[in-house]
């Protein structure tokens, strides 16, 4: 350790209180679920204390625990595929999807290809640059602008159709 320098536990509680939510946030809106979000936020944490040591630079470990959560995340998602399309081949009934997805953003967002939904929530709900999206995702800078556009394309198209839904006047019903 360094003379002046603190140390992991402290830099890492620092990092910790600082970013927690975010990190929850940024699982919340890639898999829908606050549940799996925190699961997601508390294993990157771990992740990170284990390879502290190993990092070169310190101050790159929030980009270490973003690229974490997102790498969490897909897995979660490519697991709970798994287990809907094993429940599907035994006939059984899948469960209610969280109240919470149900929100129409949230909705259209759930329903987004998982790359095209990692860079809107990185870009837009979690603040970063392209490039540091890029660098979260492994992905080049072209990538993230083109990816975020379409996504946002879609977004916009699935949200005027379900607003234009509402709109529309109900017909009433009178009886004979």
């Amino acid at each position: 350790m360094e003379p002046g320098r603190p140390g992991r536990a402290e830099e890492l509680s620092r990092l910790f209180e600082a970013h927690y939510a975010d990190a929850v946030r940024l699982g919340f809106y890639l898999t829908g679920s606050w549940a799996v979000a925190e699961e997601l936020a508390q294993e990157a944490f771990l992740r990170l204390w284990r390879r502290w040591n190993r990092l070169r630079d310190h101050r790159a470990a929030l980009g270490y625990l973003r690229t974490t959560v997102v790498n969490l995340s897909r897995s979660s998602l490519r697991r709970r595929l798994v287990e809907l399309r094993h429940q599907r081949s035994f006939g059984e009934e899948a469960p209610d999807p969280d109240p919470i997805v149900r929100l129409d953003i949230a909705s259209a967002l759930a329903k987004l290809p998982a790359r095209k939904r990692a860079c809107v929530v990185l870009r837009h709900l979690a603040d970063l640059s392209v490039e540091e999206t890029a660098a979260v995702l492994g992905i080049s800078t072209g990538s993230v602008k083109s990816q975020t556009h379409r996504a946002l394309r879609l977004l916009e198209a699935a949200l005027s159709d379900h607003n234009h839904r509402l709109a529309e006047p109900t017909q009433e019903v009178r009886k004979p």
